[in-house]
């Protein structure tokens, strides 16, 4: 398989991919023989126990960390082609991420910590700012313009923290635990964004999560056990349920 070969639609494609880590001189495989077309516009899921490799898989995808054998192409380019700059490049204009913990600049404002992707990339104020406010109104953050992280809610510091994922117009949104900080109303909201981001902003979502609520909302699940896919389906058949709740109750 060529970097030409994966359809126009496809944002992820993945071929055989593994993660093996060594510890202590000892080989751990986080993950092993997954592969994956994930379409431009689609909510995906990823459920499994703690441990079942899914936020590896998650850094795999997005390029934060190599993986031991398989292939990645990213909206048709092989990753492992790419070099360093050519990845950080990749990372920093394609893919945008929003983690369990937020991850905002404690001393930045949220107008500030929503352009810093756009300021690191040398795109000038006076344009990053604008683009920073648009999607802040998309996440319904613009009455909080001025306010530091320390200043808002949990609920309200993640809206940003997607809104900052946004900024860049990334074709791709990864998101590790999004609601895991969040009760269950607020994680309710966040849920909803990042489906309308997928469905109206026609941007792919790849979600992890150990919550049932949230891979319900999805179009897809992705259910991982010692690392391996035991379910790739609707969210909405009774083997995913049957699965998920399994995986639930012996987290």
């Amino acid at each position: 398989m060529n970097s030409s070969d994966p359809p126009q639609n496809i944002v992820i494609l993945t071929a055989n991919l593994s993660k093996v880590f060594v510890r202590e001189g000892v080989e751990v495989q986080a993950f092993g023989n997954v592969t994956l077309e994930i379409p431009h516009g689609q909510m995906l899921a990823i459920m499994g126990p703690s441990g079942s490799g899914k936020s590896t898989l998650l850094h795999v995808i997005g390029g934060i960390e190599p993986a031991s054998t398989g292939e990645i192409w990213f909206e048709g380019r092989q990753l492992s082609t790419l070099n360093d700059l050519e990845l950080t490049l990749l990372r920093r204009r394609r893919i945008g991420f929003v983690f369990q913990s937020f991850n905002l600049v404690p001393t930045m404002d949220v107008v500030d910590n929503v352009t810093l992707p756009l300021i690191l990339d040398g795109i000038p104020q006076r344009d990053a700012v604008p683009r920073a406010l648009e999607c802040l109104q998309r996440v319904e953050m613009s009455h909080r313009l001025q306010h530091l992280p320390s200043q808002l809610s949990g609920g309200e510091q993640q809206r940003v923290a997607i809104a900052r994922a946004l900024v860049i117009n990334p074709a791709l949104v990864l998101a590790d635990e999004p609601t895991g900080n969040l009760d269950s109303a607020k994680g309710r909201d966040i849920t909803s964004l990042l489906r309308d981001v997928a469905h109206e902003d026609h941007q792919t979502v790849v979600v992890v999560t150990h919550d049932i609520r949230v891979a319900s909302q999805a179009d897809r699940l992705i259910v991982l056990l010692d690392g391996h896919m035991c379910f790739d389906g609707k969210p909405s058949t009774d083997a995913e349920w049957m699965a998920a709740l399994r995986l639930e109750i012996d987290t």
